[in-house]
């Protein structure tokens, strides 16, 4: 096997007939242009509205916002929606879709907030840090700034679960901006640095795995999931997505040390990112199994045999797993250490799981089992339901992390050209065990996994998965109104 074309060639054909797909891109730029416009109106504002802001007809409403706009929010993602789904298979390059990407995000840079409040919270997490207290011992509500008012109330009181990297870059914004817009604009286009590595990292990484670098960018960054929420939500998460492709990107070039540092880097903004860390392991045996095949005294000077093609045992797995563990680590300590901020941000127990939100399926369970409990007169059954089911959900997700390991990891018989697909493919299971059976969901949770399923399809997967992975993408970007939870 050679090396992938670039990721600026290979066309995917489509069906002849219908407009062509410069129709379809200037649609979803007209949508990426409304939902901008109307987010002044409907979107998350400084001054949180009293009320949830429904959509309808009249142009204001006492509690907040506009629910017109509210309206025309919703009509304008559904025109990115469908633009997105009209260009599955249209017979474009990855260039084409990068420059089509920019039409229909670039508008939201200057929205504002959208799906979430929790750009505001970002600002004033790093405003509390600038003003020398530690955001994982103090909160929000202590902050002496006006920046506190627009702060969602969830974060008012809660520490933050966000990493050392993140809070350097989040004190950085609040130092350099002084108006809580500039810290809002800096904030997002941090997001939309994440967005950019990521438009490079799926169709690089999905070529070198042998998979269509168009197909994968049309699920794993074009979705119009990635707009509202990356782009217009301006969620942190888009670094530790981006890290994380990224530091594949690296390690299928043979440059794990530095991969892993990347992804603990990303750890470092979100913890989330340490999921993908075993799973590059497995490819640093890979490339360790290659090395030595080609080193070895009987092998062929001129085999054609691929070093990722060459199997390996499960001591080369625990050596590499070591190797990661180091590679990793040691940034990860540093970052701790040299901020003084410690490594409260590990605890897997942190902020989000004190929200209650039936889209987490072990916390829906919990509040069912309270809604049982009102009706019999039980009311204290709500918040012991909450705590079993999330207690049975996460010893069910550290069983299902382990299968799914030792899935990805097992040692090839043979020549295995496809084991470093199974072993990114791997990355995306476990992410998605992680989304379902955490204590919380946001609609944003399904992009940690979304691109790397998009970048490991393969032929043999892209017929059952790729359709429903878009579905659920698409019946996500409306489970959340403008102006957030």
């Amino acid at each position: 096997m050679g090396e992938p074309a670039p990721v600026t060639s290979g066309r995917v054909s489509r069906p002849h007939g219908g407009p062509p797909p410069v129709v379809w891109r200037w649609v979803g730029c007209a949508g990426g242009v409304v939902l901008a416009a109307a987010s002044w109106g409907a979107g998350a504002l400084p001054r949180p509205n009293t009320g949830i802001l429904w959509p309808g007809v009249a142009w204001s409403t006492p509690k907040g916002g506009s629910p017109l706009l509210a309206s025309v929010s919703l009509l304008a993602l559904l025109a990115l929606v469908v633009a997105w789904w009209r260009l599955r298979s249209a017979p474009v390059s990855v260039r084409w879709w990068w420059a089509t990407v920019a039409l229909w995000f670039a508008p939201l840079v200057l929205a504002m907030p959208l799906y979430s409040r929790d750009l505001y919270s970002y600002a004033a997490q790093g405003l509390l840090w600038d003003q020398g207290l530690s955001p994982y011992d103090h909160v929000v509500r202590e902050l002496d700034s006006p920046w506190r008012a627009s702060t969602a109330p969830t974060w008012l009181d809660s520490p933050t679960p966000y990493g050392p990297v993140w809070l350097l870059l989040a004190r950085a914004v609040a130092s350099l901006s002084g108006e809580l817009w500039v810290a809002l604009l800096l904030l997002r286009l941090l997001a939309v640095a994440g967005v950019v590595v990521l438009a490079w990292a799926v169709p690089d990484v999905a070529g070198r795995l042998g998979w269509s670098p168009v197909r994968a960018v049309w699920l794993g960054v074009a979705t119009p999931l990635v707009g509202a929420h990356f782009v217009g939500g301006a969620h942190n998460d888009a670094l530790m997505v981006a890290a994380v492709l990224g530091g594949l990107a690296l390690a299928l070039r043979g440059r794990l040390v530095l991969a892993c540092v990347v992804v603990a880097i990303g750890a470092m903004v979100k913890v989330t990112a340490v999921i993908a860390l075993p799973f590059v392991a497995i490819l640093w045996a890979h490339q360790a199994a290659g090395h030595a095949v080609r080193h070895a005294p009987h092998h062929p000077p001129h085999s054609d045999r691929e070093p990722h093609e060459t199997a390996y045992g499960w001591g080369g797995v625990v050596r590499a797993g070591l190797l990661t563990l180091l590679a990793a680590g040691v940034p990860m300590a540093l970052g701790g250490v040299l901020t003084g901020l410690g490594f409260a941000w590990l605890n897997p127990a942190s902020t989000p799981g004190k929200n209650e939100q039936w889209t987490s399926l072990p916390t829906s369970f919990g509040i069912a089992i309270g809604a049982v409990g009102h009706l019999v007169g039980h009311d204290e059954w709500r918040e012991t339901g909450i705590d079993s089911a999330r207690a049975v959900g996460l010893v069910v997700l550290a069983l299902l992390l382990v299968v799914i390991w030792l899935a990805a990891a097992k040692p090839a018989r043979g020549s295995a050209p496809d084991d470093r697909a199974r072993a990114v493919r791997g990355i995306a299971w476990a992410t998605l065990a992680v989304v379902v059976l955490a204590p919380v969901f946001l609609g944003w949770y399904y992009l940690w996994l979304l691109p790397v399923f998009a970048v490991s399809l393969g032929d043999a997967w892209a017929g059952r998965l790729e359709v429903p992975l878009a579905a659920v993408a698409t019946g996500v970007c409306f489970a959340t109104l403008p102006e957030g939870y």
